[in-house]
């Protein structure tokens, strides 16, 4: 009798892990199925976005919109005249980080933290053209007192933005993830990575600055390499097309007001 009941138990449960299995591979073949039915929709060349060769998951119509968004942001005046300006400035950046084997990509983020102003300094105290705290500089060997403020300090502070950044890779293992704690700290990122069993960044649930942190970076980069796409990116139209290949979340689209978009040059 024990044995029987033992029998319709296990059977019981294995008929519960295939149906199980089987819902995952449903699920998997409908991402499948939007994917391809969205890579049909679009060029493919406007979903080629990467970060650090690190595919933008641009077909998910939640992950597009944040992106329209900020390509809009940085569609100023402004923004084109700072690009003029930091060209000379940006070679020297791609240089440094190259030798350390940090990713070109890394270049913008002084574009996004100080616009390239090593004078620039936060209310908590972080400055140069990195936007390092006192003592993270100084933990990475740059002089910061009364006299002297290394952060200022294009070469310098690059050198020790560069070692920064490997450090964090050697912790995380995910160039997107090492954006976002260059952001939010890497204790953060990895608490919020533990307590949600994750390590994408795209399905991560973090602040709103931090969750905005990689779409910056992302729109910045294009702006300056592939001025382009940029500009069909802002257009909407991309973001309408991917929409109608989920007619369920079509609706949740918000007409473009030019007058209502928020202008971000730093990180305000």
């Amino acid at each position: 009798m024990i044995r029987l009941i033992f029998v319709a138990f296990s059977i019981a449960v294995m008929g519960k892990l295939s149906m199980s299995e089987v819902e995952v591979e449903k699920k998997e073949l409908k991402e499948l199925t939007e994917l391809k039915d969205t890579t049909d929709t679009i060029n493919s060349d406007l979903l080629a976005i990467d970060f650090c060769g690190e595919a933008i998951p641009l077909s998910e119509l939640r992950i597009a919109q944040r992106y329209q968004t900020m390509i809009r942001n940085y569609d100023t005046p402004e923004f084109r005249k700072l690009m003029t300006n930091s060209e000379k400035r940006m070679r020297t950046v791609e240089t440094i980080l190259k030798k350390y084997g940090v990713p070109a990509d890394f270049k913008y983020i002084p574009i996004i933290e100080s616009a390239m102003n090593n004078e620039v300094k936060s209310h908590r105290g972080a400055g140069g053209y990195w936007q390092f705290m006192p003592s993270t500089a100084k933990s990475l060997g740059l002089v910061v007192d009364s006299e002297r403020d290394d952060r200022k300090h294009l070469v310098k502070s690059t050198h020790a933005a560069a070692k920064y950044l490997v450090s964090l890779h050697k912790q995380l293992g995910s160039w997107t993830l090492v954006a976002a704690a260059y952001n939010a700290g890497p204790q953060h990122i990895q608490d919020r990575m533990q307590r949600q069993n994750k390590n994408d960044y795209f399905k991560l649930k973090l602040n709103a600055e931090t969750t905005k942190y990689m779409y910056k970076l992302i729109a910045v980069k294009e702006w300056f390499s592939n001025p382009e796409r940029s500009r069909e990116w802002g257009s909407g139209e991309v973001v309408e097309r991917i929409a109608e290949t989920k007619p369920d979340t079509k609706k949740d689209l918000v007409k473009y007001d030019p007058n209502t978009v928020v202008r971000l040059i730093t990180g305000s």
